[in-house]
């Protein structure tokens, strides 16, 4: 009977299994996590700069997506609260080398976002296997500050323009002398170098433009002028692939322009010239900032950051879009397009707007028929049907209180809002001050040289341009001169002017040069202007 019950026992037992259901089956065995260990404690950056962690992985074999572009990489670089890193990017991901004591061990490379002045972050390198674990190494610094140039110059108080070119590639260009019978020294094919431009003050980054990227980020810088293109120093244009406000007036949609220049600086001759400018009520005053200007870690001096020569119908030179600004040119031997009127061989007419690229040949014929006229009508005295008399008297007061020398090259910038009878030829801005202050007791050259409209007009027997000169001077004589030689005055101790004095020896070691402090620039042109009216006063009223 034991022998039975043992049986049945072992029937119940088989009979149990047989009709259970089959055991899931057994969960998948992960292989074990890789392990980060980070080999650089400290990361010091530069503004702007590139540096690199290294961390190694382990198993050393193991195969994960590196490449940032990609959309499945494994690697990112976080700070300790958990959050992606604000302060800088991680602009790629590459092996340390191809050595075998090296296998496994990669560099992050991380480039400041110029977003702060200076900064310390704690940072982790994380990695996210194919299975979505998050693998993290222990924690390093990243660190940012100035560099020792760059404090230098900050400390100035000036702002400072840093420029960094693709390849440190320096602009360059072709000096050419002007043909016989016409005037100047110029230069041809000027080479745009790509890159990208940080203007910071203090310890604010006022605008990063970022690498160059068509259209769409960083600058190009190409030198420019004449025969200011000739020393040492250049002076040099920039063209932004986004249009921004340099100077920072806190009005974008005003202001913002993708054209700015960096002229030489010229001992605060600019300084003057545009605020008699401004004064004189001249249709556009350009606006300007002495900077401190950096170019591939070079110290290149003192600037001016400017406004360029343009049309802009907001902050610029208001032209309507079939509108004109030409200038009256010496220097048209060296431009691709230009025409000419009749009034002297070594003179012709150039564009600034339409640009040379982009005019047509109507629009060539429309302006030189209208500047046929114009000059016909000056001759002939019927010049105020043709020309906007204010506006000229305007422009030649402005150089006889400056007591410009320079006649032919003074950039002669006229403007025609558009291309119906309603509007006149009126003259732009002044520009060139290289010669200020050195026609003492005598008018300025423009006054008097006949290879511009004005002599003629003084003499015309139409009266009207004449009379307007003098009623200008007249409305405003007591107060032009010594309204500038006060303003000169302010400037000594300004935030501006203390920063440029801080800023011209740097200037004067770089160049070897000997440019005079503020205070004595502005005694100079203070002895101008304290003297000028009254030379001014008598001189108008011989004209009567």
């Amino acid at each position: 009977m034991r022998r039975i019950g043992r049986l049945a026992a072992a029937f119940v037992v088989l009979l149990s299994a047989a009709c259970s259901k089959p055991e899931e089956e057994a969960a998948e065995v992960l292989p074990g996590p890789a392990t980060l260990r980070i080999l650089t404690q400290n990361v010091a950056l530069t503004p702007g700069g590139e540096a690199f962690a290294e961390f190694r992985i382990s198993p050393f074999e193991t195969v994960f997506d590196y490449d940032i572009a990609s959309s499945g990489c494994a690697i990112s670089v976080m700070s300790v609260t958990g959050e992606p890193a604000s302060e800088f990017n991680v602009s790629r991901i590459e092996p340390a080398g191809s050595d075998y004591s090296e296998k496994g061990t990669y560099r992050v490379y991380l480039r400041d976002a110029l977003v702060k002045a200076s900064y310390k972050s704690q940072c982790r390198i994380s990695y996210t296997d194919s299975y979505g674990r998050v693998i993290s190494t222990g924690t390093f610094n990243v660190t940012c500050e100035w560099d020792a140039l760059t404090k230098s110059l900050l400390d100035t108080g000036l702002p400072l323009i840093r420029i960094e070119t693709e390849g440190k590639v320096e602009p360059t260009c072709e000096f050419v002398a002007h043909p016989e019978g016409c005037n100047g020294a110029g230069i041809r094919n000027a080479v745009k170098v790509p890159g990208e431009l940080t203007l910071m003050k203090g310890d604010a980054i006022l605008h990063a433009t970022g690498p160059y990227k068509k259209d769409e980020s960083g600058m190009t810088l190409k030198i420019r002028g004449n025969t200011s293109a000739y020393g040492a120093k250049k002076p040099f244009k920039i063209k932004l692939q986004k249009k921004k406000d340099l100077l920072c007036r806190g009005d974008e949609s005003k202001y913002k322009d993708k054209d700015w220049l960096l002229l030489t600086y010229d001992d605060l001759r600019m300084l003057a010239g545009t605020e008699v400018n401004r004064k004189l009520g001249i249709q556009w005053t350009p606006s300007f900032e002495y900077v401190n200007l950096v170019v591939n870690g070079d110290y290149r001096g003192i600037y001016l950051l400017c406004e360029s020569v343009e049309r802009n119908d907001r902050c610029r030179l208001n032209v309507a879009e079939n509108g004109y600004i030409i200038e009256y040119d010496a220097y048209w031997w060296n431009e691709d397009i230009h025409f000419t009127g009749g009034w002297t061989y070594s003179m012709r007419y150039t564009f600034k707007y339409p640009e040379k690229d982009e005019v047509t040949s109507a629009q060539i014929a429309y302006i030189q028929d209208y500047i046929n006229k114009v000059e016909a009508s000056v001759r002939d005295g019927q010049y105020d049907k043709y020309i906007d008399v204010l506006s000229f008297a305007r422009w030649l007061l402005g150089h006889d209180v400056l007591g410009i020398l320079d006649c032919a090259g003074s950039n002669y910038f006229m403007t025609k809002y558009d291309n119906t009878a309603g509007s006149k030829l009126m003259m732009g801005n002044m520009w060139d001050f290289d010669s200020v202050y050195q026609m003492k007791d005598n008018w300025s050259n423009t006054h008097q040289w006949t290879g511009n409209y004005f002599p003629t007009l003084l003499n015309s027997f139409n009266p009207a341009f004449k009379d307007t000169y003098i009623a200008l001077w007249e409305s405003m004589s007591a107060g032009l001169c010594k309204t500038m030689s006060a303003y000169m005055k302010s400037f000594v101790n300004s935030e501006t002017g203390k920063a440029l004095d801080a800023s011209i020896p740097l200037d004067n070691k770089r160049w070897r040069v000997s440019h005079p402090s503020v205070s004595e620039s502005v005694a100079k042109s203070r002895e101008w202007f304290d003297t000028r009216g009254g030379w001014l006063d008598s001189a108008i009223r011989g004209l009567k």
